[in-house]
Order: C-alpha cells, then structure tokens, then sequence
C-alpha cells in the first residue's frame, strides 16, 4: 500500500506536445502528435529506468526525472521573460542557467537522494497535479475532434480537373505562380509605411507586367486565400459552424491548378515555406526547401528546450531567423533555375515575405534581433519589402532571359499586413467591428500578371482582378477553356474561431 505508481514524469514529458497542439488544433491533423509524443515518452519512459536502477528509488527516480523535465522545457520561458522585460543582452539568462545546472539542480539532487522519506505523498501530489494538466488540454482536443467529425457540410468538388486542350507538338511556357506573403498594394504602402513603391512597380510594367492596381485578397488569412486561388473557387462549401481548417491545408496540397496542368503535361515544382501547408506537397514531382528535417509543429516543439536555444544564442546552430533569411535567398535562387529544366513547368512558391520574422535589411543583409529590436514595425517592413523588390527584379530577369519560351508569371500577395489593433489580441480580433482603414490595410495586395503575347487592352485583366480569377485567366487564355471570370469580392471572417462565417468587405476596400 505504500507503494504509488509514477506517471508525473510521463506527463510532464507529453504536455508539451498535446498542450501545444490543443492550441493549433484547428489547423492540425491528430496524427502530428504521434511522433512527437511517442519520441517524448520513449526517451521519458528510459530516463526514468536508468535513473531507478542508479537511486533504487522509483518515488525518487520520479522526483529526479520530473525536476529534470521542468528545467530542460522552461528554458525558452526564461530567455522570453528577458525580451518581455526588454533585456537586450542573453547573458543575464545565460548566467542564470548556469546557476541552475551547475549549482540548483546539483544540489536538489543531493537532497533528493539523501533524504529516507519514501516521497510518496510528493509523488501522488505531482502525478494529481500533471495529470489534471494533461487532460484539460485533452478535453480541448476532443471536443475539436468531435466538432471536426460533426461538421454538417463536406469539403466537396476537391477533385475537380480542369479540361486543357494542348496539341500535340505545342511549345507549353514554363507557369510560375509565386505568392509574396503579406506584401500589401501601393495604396497601403504609402498610406500606412510611407513607402512610395513605385519604382518597383514601374520596373514590372516596363519588363511586360500588367499590375492590377487595384487588386484585393479574396481573404484575410493565408489558408483560405490559397485554397481559393489554387482551386479557381470561393470558398463557399464549408459549414459555418466550424473551425477546422484542415479542409483548406489538403486544398492547398490537391488543388486544381496543378492536376489539371499535370495532366496537359506540366511537371509540378514546389517551392516551399516554414508553414506546413506549403512546406512540401505530396502530390509536387519536385519539392524545393531549406531545411525541413522536422514539420513546423515539431520545431515549435524542439525551441521550447534548453538545448536548442543554448545553441541557439551560441550560434552553434541557426536559429529560426537566420534560417528563414538563408531560406528565402535559397528559394529565389532555386527559383532562378527552372528555366534550365526540359519539361514545361508549373512553379508554385510560397515566399514568406515580406511577411515576419523581419530578417532582411534593406540591402538584403541580415537584419540582427538587436538592430530590429530598436526599430518600428513599420520600418522593419519597409526594409524586408525593399530587399525582397530587389530579389524579385534579379529573379525576373533571369527566368525571362533564360527561358526558351516566354513563360506565365504571376506574382501575387495571398494578403496584406495584418493591422496594428490585429497584433495586440490575434485571437479575439472581430474583423466586423474593423475600420475600412485595417480592412484595406489587409487586404489590398500586389498582383502582377506577366502574360507572353497577349494584349492586356484585349482581355478581361482590369485594376480590381482578385486571385481567385487569375487561373481562369490563363487557362482562357492559353489553353481554350472557356471558364470565365468570377465576380470579384473580398471576404473577412468573423473571428478566429469562426473561420468560415465570412463578411462581404469588398465595398469598404474600394471606398
């Protein structure tokens, strides 16, 4: 009877991970937690044996491994709390960190395995105290997946493949399709950055591009816009009482922009992001990214640990900004490749930028954490806007001079900049009490159309096209289909919860 079985290791070591998915969980599927969880309670499961065998003690053993899980995961909470208090130097933290694992923790060791107390009260204490915090975030993550396995209204017409009639024999240009996450329309960047962007826009048009000037996003968020535009379609088929978002990452992998290019005979090039819907695609013949050992949850979950931001701050390895301002270069250069491949190409690439983290300085060198720390958000776009104009102008010019046959280019923003009032509270931001001002903040966008022999005056391009049409476009144009275009709209959704109880603010863009 005075024996006590000792889970609160177990669950310490799973919290993370179902904590931290409970909180994703409308734009995850469940299986991501497996191999994180199983990874988590395996290396658990023998830290806790190893450590019985030496001390003799499973109470003890318990107590040793749990205040060892404690230390090693709230590592990144202690560096977090330096920036809140507006510390700009990791050392402070680098010393307290020594002091717990060279001094701290040593010495409750010791204690630990000193006492003759059997611990037993201590353990059923913490096993109580991490099993109540395992499953609150387990009833989260329930009722998401009932919600999810009630949804009235499926996901439907996700096989659509559109008919395109090639002839045999026929030149197909190479199609480039390249978002620029959150790079806000002309109109925005004077208005709310000061930035008079159009010399870049000038640039475009003189290499051939038709700008749509006044061209919104269809939504407000990346996943529902993306859906829309790779699937030709509004997102009207979802059921307004959910949340699950996971319908929109499986229409961004399957969508009907490269089946229906596949089967006319377009090889399907990937350029991925860090966001895991665009990260790899399954159904892409070629998958172009940097560094993607681990999905995006995985590594949400690997810098909440000790070692990987001592690593981190000791630049034994790149941390997160370093890498996405190495992999937004490698994706330009990648990018400025394709040319070079025989068969006719369909390129989607997701470039995050100039969405955050801002990395970039205007000249394209690497923005350092203390540089942006001491400069508004505003300038910190800029700059990331400027030096990602200039990549694209050096990406442009190579994919039109190396190419064998003048190739389909659009470059297109998915959505703008989220407004300043958005920032302070993501998650209870009601885009219906939004002022016309953060409405067109967000969703006016860049939108070029760089269309080989074809007159601009004689095709249904105008100021306002949206992206949901500019593959209708094209497909129309190059390849006879006869599709039409849809009336342009813009829709925001209610709040983050309601992802598909959608507002028409077309109107309040254009006012």
């Amino acid at each position: 009877m005075k024996r006590s079985f000792v889970v609160h290791p177990l669950m310490l070591a799973a919290f993370p991970v179902v904590a931290l998915y409970a909180y994703n969980a409308q734009e995850l599927p469940l299986s991501a937690v497996l191999a994180p969880l199983a990874v988590a309670l395996g290396l658990t499961s023998l830290l806790v044996l190893s450590t019985w065998l030496i001390c003799g003690n499973i109470n003890k053993a318990g107590v040793v491994v749990s205040l060892f899980l404690v230390l090693l995961l709230s590592t990144g909470y202690l560096f977090n709390l330096r920036k809140w208090l507006g510390v700009a130097t990791p050392y402070i933290v680098g010393v307290l960190l020594f002091g717990i694992w060279a001094l701290l923790y040593p010495y409750l060791l010791y204690l630990i395995m000193r006492t003759r107390k059997t611990l037993r009260s201590p353990t059923i204490i913490l096993n109580v105290a991490t099993v109540a915090m395992v499953v609150v975030s387990l009833f989260t993550i329930g009722a998401n997946e009932f919600r999810r396995s009630q949804s009235e209204r499926e996901c439907v017409a996700s096989d659509t493949t559109v008919d395109l009639r090639v002839s045999e024999g026929q030149k197909l240009p190479d199609i480039y399709y390249i978002i620029l996450d959150r790079y806000a329309g002309a109109a925005t960047l004077a208005e709310n950055y000061g930035l008079d962007n159009s010399d870049f826009l000038d640039y475009l048009t003189g290499k051939g591009f038709y700008v749509a000037s006044e061209s919104s996003a269809n939504y407000v968020r990346t996943s529902e816009s993306l859906a829309s535009s790779l699937n030709m379609e509004y997102i009207d088929y979802m059921d307004e009482k959910s949340n699950d978002l996971l319908p929109m990452s499986e229409r961004i992998e399957n969508n009907a922009l490269q089946r229906s290019l596949k089967a006319a005979g377009y090889q399907f090039i990937n350029v991925g992001s860090w966001w895991g819907p665009t990260r790899r695609n399954e159904n892409a013949d070629i998958n172009i990214n940097y560094c993607t050992r681990t999905s995006e949850f995985e590594e949400s979950l690997l810098t909440m640990t000790m070692p990987y931001y001592v690593s981190a701050e000791a630049g034994l390895v790149g941390d997160a900004r370093t890498r996405q301002w190495k992999r937004t270069q490698f994706e330009f250069d990648e990018l400025a490749e394709i040319p070079n491949m025989e068969d006719p190409t369909l390129t989607f690439a997701h470039i995050l930028s100039p969405h955050v983290p801002y990395v970039f300085d205007s000249d394209g060198s690497f923005l350092l954490p203390e540089q942006a720390n001491t400069r508004s958000d505003i300038e910190n776009y800029r700059n990331q806007l400027i030096a990602t104009n200039n990549m694209v102008k050096t990406l442009v010019d190579r994919v039109l001079r190396d190419s064998e046959v003048a190739p389909i280019i659009i470059l297109q923003a998915d959505e703008g900049p989220y407004p300043e009032r958005y920032d302070a509270g993501v998650r209870a931001f009601n885009w219906g009490e939004a002022t016309d001002g953060e409405i067109q903040q967000k969703f006016r966008i860049l939108n070029a159309y760089y269309l080989p022999g074809v007159d601009y005056t004689e095709t249904e391009l105008s100021p306002s096209i949206t992206p949901v049409n500019s593959f209708r476009l094209v497909f129309d144009l190059y390849f006879g289909t006869g599709l039409g275009l849809l009336q342009n709209k813009s829709y925001a959704y209610v709040d983050y919860s309601h992802p598909y109880q959608f507002l028409d603010v077309t109107d309040k863009i254009r006012t």
